[in-house]
């Protein structure tokens, strides 16, 4: 390929062909290739920069191919104006720079052309030997990757200096690419960067190193110094331990989080991490390693934490941080003679009934209301905590009086007695309150809310709505109540209980009527535990549902049994209690069908007694249930009517089947007319109502004759039988 003339650049493949004629050649000219005979190597095309040169051109094409390199274009550029054009325009593998005496410029051409990376072999040929080492020097300062001597050039060392440049340029490229890798890969992380130079303490900094503190490019110095300076003093010594174990090659890495100065003076929490290089003998040389900024990370993590040590209804702290400032107030009560605290549970009284019967959403309402109040009722420096629940626990600082908690515990009573407006509906509810104080000599805050607790929990079971005051028998109560419970798990997996059954008779003949089924626990010490013992704890914790589930299960089935003895046509019924938890648990109506079904049990037969005082907390759960439970044939009575609930109202909205009259009234009945005026007014109303009742707690000969005088057909107790086991239920039954 010959120059194109208006470019100047010519081209030449060989000196046995002719140059071929411009007019059909391109700007930057043709070229004709040579067939390799070496297939191994590439085809490369250089640039000769020589001005005029054409013999050059010629010359060093001769060289190229002499030595056996095939496929070899070179193109002249006749000045550094055409290099440049060329280089803009097309791709070279190597540049031959062509410097004469009186050329100038060659510095500037080499310099300005380190990017992109065309590698340069400077052909050196002015002929002035005594400047040829400071020409030399200058030429690779600049960017050649080459110097040779033109008046030395050889074929073998044109081509080791061409091959050498380009594998040169290769390996740098690489080597770029590695680093802008590297440092893509930085700023993606953005993370800092930092080198240390162990020997003399000097490091080095990146420019995002320094802004993640807040500092410009020029502010910091290359001093150790710099960083650890800025170090938090809490963090420092273990900045410096980690970096000494790595050092000493006891960790493979070093990495530890800390908090470092920003030039605003604030504190940013980092990550540092890095490794050592060592020299040849393992003793360390250099550090390098990144900076990450951990500070956000750090604020969601303490706005969680701070979350979850706080209530989101009522924006009060959890229970663990009320512990935390209670048992601070336990070490400063131990440590300073005139400090002390008082503690209260305020526990709302039946709070799930009133969720029920207001709705959850209007019941959290409430609670939300009711945290206000309380927090207006103590100083600005008492803690007021939502325990749980429907529990609040409250810590006041320095006070340590009885008298002076118990006027706070009276105050908080009186607010939370005033109504509540919420969601268009008025609500009223009470606490019960346990108190305790530091005197008690507190060691640990588990036992300040155990007894306060037990305090709470006394007042609940005295009838709610007021205080009480810790005593140690609060506390033997409930180890006592707690070792029960535990028992009470065992029993029911050990099925230690029992049924007795006492007869129901009619009054005016003796005839048996039927039976109640009553509960008893045998336990393998202590033989019967009385009912009164379990039932509330059972009651408490919930296993009064299984329990009441094999109760009912083996008094239908003992029914079933029983009636078979008897004559064709006589009847029997069972009666059995039921309470509240067994009332709202969904399968309860399921399995009493089942049983029903399953024991062929006739309509009536069996009798299911719940007390005024789950009929009335439980009214709408209660007033389904009868519905179902009259569609089976399963009558409904009321237990220990009259004894204190509101339940007439009820009377009338519950399709009921009789009532069962307190023992307390039937304990009153002497024989004199006065004494049977609440039984009269009782049976007046079954009569009204149209439904049966039958006396309880009967054991005097007095109080039957004054029941039959009254009209009370049917009645139990001691008069006639004690609660008596199967077996001499089946003997009585065989007697007639």
């Amino acid at each position: 390929m010959t120059d194109s003339n208006p470019t100047g650049r010519r081209r030449n493949d060989g000196a046995d062909e002719p140059p071929e004629s411009s007019a059909g050649s391109g700007p930057a000219g043709r070229a004709r290739r040579r067939v390799s005979t070496a297939p191994e190597r590439r085809s490369l095309r250089l640039l000769l920069v020589a001005e005029g040169g054409r013999d050059e051109h010629t010359r060093i094409a001769d060289m190229m191919r002499g030595v056996g390199s095939p496929l070899v274009t070179v193109d002249h550029a006749v000045d550094d104006a055409v290099a440049v054009e060329a280089l803009r325009s097309a791709h070279y593998d190597a540049v031959l720079y062509l410097a004469l005496e009186e050329r100038q410029g060659w510095s500037r051409f080499i310099r300005d052309r380190r990017v992109p990376p065309v590698p340069i072999v400077f052909i050196d040929a002015d002929g002035r030997a005594m400047t040829r080492s400071l020409r030399r020097a200058q030429a690779l300062n600049e960017g050649a990757a080459s110097y040779l001597l033109a008046d030395e050039l050889t074929g073998p060392l044109m081509e080791m200096a061409v091959h050498g440049a380009i594998e040169q340029a290769r390996l740098q490229t690489e080597v770029n690419e590695v680093q802008e890798r590297f440092a893509l890969a930085v700023r993606g992380a953005n993370d800092g960067v930092w080198e240390w130079m162990l020997d003399s303490g000097e490091m080095h900094f990146s420019r995002r190193w320094r802004e993640l503190l807040g500092y410009g490019v020029d502010e910091l110095s290359n001093s150790a110094d710099e960083w650890f300076d800025r170090v938090h003093p809490a963090d420092l010594l273990g900045l410096r331990a980690d970096l000494d174990t790595h050092l000493a090659g006891h960790k493979p890495f070093h990495e530890f989080e800390h908090r470092l100065r920003a030039s605003d003076g604030t504190y940013r929490w980092v990550i540092s991490r890095g490794v050592v290089q060592r020299d040849g003998v393992g003793n360390p040389v250099r550090m390098a390693g990144s900076l990450t900024d951990t500070s956000n990370y750090r604020l969601r993590e303490q706005k969680l934490l701070e979350e979850s040590r706080q209530d989101p209804l009522t924006n009060l702290p959890r229970r663990e941080p009320f512990l935390e400032r209670l048992r601070n107030a336990i070490d400063l009560a131990n440590a300073y003679d005139d400090y002390s605290f008082t503690v209260m549970m305020v526990d709302v009284d039946r709070f799930r009934w009133l969720a029920d019967s207001i709705g959850h959403r209007a019941a959290e309402t409430m609670l939300s209301i009711l945290a206000r109040r309380l927090v207006a009722c103590v100083r600005p420096g008492d803690t007021v905590s939502r325990f749980g629940g429907d529990k609040f626990a409250i810590l006041l600082e320095n006070v340590d009086d009885v008298q002076q908690g118990a006027l706070i515990a009276e105050r908080i009573r009186r607010s939370v007695g005033e109504p509540f407006e919420v969601e268009g509906q008025t609500v009223y509810t009470t606490v019960s309150i346990g108190l305790t104080t530091s005197r008690r000599g507190y060691q640990d805050s588990e036992d300040v809310i155990n007894d306060v607790g037990a305090a709470a929990n006394r007042a609940k079971e005295e009838g709610h709505d007021r205080l009480r005051i810790f005593e140690t028998k609060m506390r033997d109560d409930a180890l006592s109540s707690l070792r029960m419970e535990v028992a009470l798990r065992q029993a029911v997996d050990r099925k230690e209980f029992e049924l007795r059954y006492q007869p129901i008779v009619e009054l005016g003949t003796g005839k048996l009527m039927g039976f109640e089924a009553l509960v008893r626990w045998r336990h393998p010490r202590r033989d019967l535990v009385s009912p009164a013992e379990f039932i509330p704890i059972a009651e408490q914790t919930g296993l009064i549902v299984p329990l009441g589930r094999w109760v009912l299960r083996e008094a239908a089935r003992q029914l079933a049994e029983w009636t078979k003895m008897l004559p064709q046509g006589r009847r029997l019924t069972m009666a059995v209690n039921l309470s509240g938890r067994q009332v709202a648990d969904p399968r309860l109506l399921e399995e009493i069908q089942s049983l029903v079904e399953q024991h062929g049990l006739a309509q009536g037969a069996l009798k299911l007694e719940l007390t005024e005082s789950v009929l009335v907390k439980n009214a709408d759960v209660v007033q389904r249930f009868i519905t179902d439970l009259k569609e089976q044939g399963v009558h409904l009575w009321v237990d220990d009517f009259g004894t204190g609930y509101s339940s007439l109202s009820y009377l009338h909205r519950f399709p009921v089947d009789g009532l069962k009259i307190d023992k307390a009234f039937i304990d009153a009945l002497d024989g004199t007319d006065g004494s049977a005026a609440m039984v009269r007014t009782i049976l007046s109303l079954a009569e009204n109502l149209g439904v049966e009742a039958i006396a309880e707690g009967i054991e005097q000969n007095v109080q039957a004759d004054q029941l039959r005088s009254l009209g009370c057909v049917s009645g139990q107790g001691y008069l006639f039988s004690k609660p008596i086991p199967a077996n001499e239920v089946e003997q009585l039954l065989v007697d007639g």
